[in-house]
């Protein structure tokens, strides 16, 4: 891929998702976001837009495929408390 090109970043609003956003915009890609906000935080989104949803949304992702021209696409979006988990086995 050459430089410039959007990646889609399911979860990027997330800790490691951001990270992961930080480090393709560094490497001169452009990281779209797409996070529906439950465990991730907007103010982390800080190296290209941000998108409110859902990555189930089969419409939205087709829209940001498209409006983006998205290349590739990396998926952070997951539930990620132990605690919550280990009460709560089915959501995870």
């Amino acid at each position: 891929m050459s430089s410039s090109q959007s990646i889609l970043v399911a979860g990027g609003a997330g800790y490691i998702g951001s990270h992961a956003c930080k480090a393709l915009a560094a490497a001169g890609y452009r990281p779209v976001t797409l996070d529906n906000l439950v465990m991730g935080q907007a103010d982390a989104v800080k190296w290209g837009p941000l998108h409110e949803g859902d990555i189930r949304d089969a419409a939205l992702v087709t829209d940001l495929v498209a409006r983006y021209d998205i290349r590739g696409a990396i998926h952070f979006a997951a539930h990620s408390l132990v605690g919550e988990s280990t009460r709560d086995p089915a959501r995870y």
